[in-house]
């Protein structure tokens, strides 16, 4: 998914390159097949396990002009490989997280090696092109183009116009006339904190019918969240349940893929999980880009320089008790939850905020697709074609 911007970007900046996509997961084969079915029959293939022998063979059946790797796959013999081929490889919308760059410190010789065989590493922010200057990436080749996943509410908006008419009609959701607390990129223990916050908000009065939508990290979690829900007392909804209208569930699951961004537009506030256990937090950019209030917990530490331009402007609350303290935590919540929705003036006014934060970080595909292009136009002779 995060791929998209990237990939239209490219095709309509060189309409005679053929795009194909390798997927590591059965998830993300099946989504590439969806998304790019549009870009040519036989463009998406299970990437290859990383020998010598077995790369050699792929790259002899692909024979790329090109390689992009998005966001951080560090595979030592592709690259060693591509690099002996003379086949540029290029890492796009680079990322480290801080527990990954824990990690990856203690092979710093060997990175160091590997990266080597980069053309060009583009990091999503100037935090993550430190980490990997830090790794022993060469600082030359290193530059900050910005995170490519914020552009992908400019791409395929058929898709997430037929998206949103399948949730309104599967949920029964009536966007603006109803209280929906979406809750995405859930992990465990936290849909449990999340239900009981739902339990107390329905408690106040004028706040009876608020239902709340929840996204788990990963979905097949979701028959686990439903069985705690019901438990709970509530009636539960699955998006993958199509045969009928879910206006009476109060709690909403999203157990299929590429949905989230959708889902937060029809939020009266989006939480966003990966925040109440010591994750690091998930990407508060798309409930951003629909400009909700955004509710998080405390641990952002993936996410640090995007958090400080979010507390810059104000433009996202965020609770401060730890995973240890889970009724402080529900307390909290549920006392931010009952505040915003009992006020759609200030709801306004931190969605605005949000969304001026996501408007500023616009653009990284364009950068990302300039710096590709300069790569391909020197490594491309005249006339010759590109595939």
């Amino acid at each position: 998914m995060s791929v998209q911007p990237l990939a239209h970007a490219l095709r309509e900046r060189f309409p005679e390159i053929r795009l194909v996509f390798s997927t590591t997961t059965d998830t993300g084969q099946a989504l590439a097949r969806e998304r790019f079915a549009k870009f040519g029959a036989g463009n998406t293939f299970y990437f290859p396990i990383d020998r010598a022998a077995v790369v050699r063979r792929v790259l002899d059946w692909i024979r790329p002009a090109m390689i992009i790797i998005v966001d951080t796959e560090i595979w030592p013999n592709l690259t060693c490989h591509a690099f002996r081929r003379a086949i540029p490889v290029v890492l796009a919308n680079g990322r480290i997280s801080e527990a990954s760059f824990r990690r990856y410190r203690r092979i710093r010789p060997v990175l160091r090696r590997v990266f080597q065989n980069y053309r060009i590493l583009m990091a999503a922010s100037e935090e993550e092109a430190e980490r990997f200057r830090q790794l022993g990436a060469p600082a030359g080749r290193i530059v900050t183009t910005g995170n490519i996943k914020h552009d992908r509410n400019l791409v395929e908006k058929d898709v997430a116009a037929a998206q949103s008419l399948a949730l309104r009609e599967v949920f029964g959701l009536q966007p603006g006339t109803e209280n929906l607390m979406v809750a995405g990129s859930t992990h465990p223990g936290e849909e449990e904190a999340l239900i009981e916050v739902l339990r107390r908000v329905r408690r106040i009065p004028g706040l009876e019918k608020t239902r709340l939508l929840l996204a788990p990290r990963h979905p097949e979690r979701c028959a686990s969240v439903a069985r705690t829900a019901a438990s709970a007392g509530f009636r539960v909804r699955r998006r993958s349940q199509e045969t009928r209208s879910g206006e009476d569930a109060e709690v909403l699951l999203l157990d299929t893929v590429g949905e989230l961004t959708t889902a937060y537009g029809f939020a009266s506030i989006a939480f966003v999980g990966g925040t109440l256990i010591r994750h690091g937090g998930q990407n508060i950019m798309e409930p951003a880009a629909h400009a909700k209030p955004i509710v998080i917990g405390p641990s952002m530490e993936n996410f640090a320089q995007i958090l400080a331009e979010f507390r810059a402007h104000n433009a996202v609350i965020q609770i401060r008790a730890g995973e240890n303290d889970r009724e402080h935590q529900v307390q909290q919540i549920t006392s931010v939850a009952v505040r915003l929705l009992q006020n759609p003036a200030e709801r306004e006014v931190l969605g605005k905020a949000a969304f001026s934060v996501f408007e500023s970080n616009l653009g990284a595909t364009r950068r990302t697709v300039e710096k590709i292009a300069a790569i391909l136009d020197e490594t491309s002779g005249p006339g010759q074609t590109r595939n």
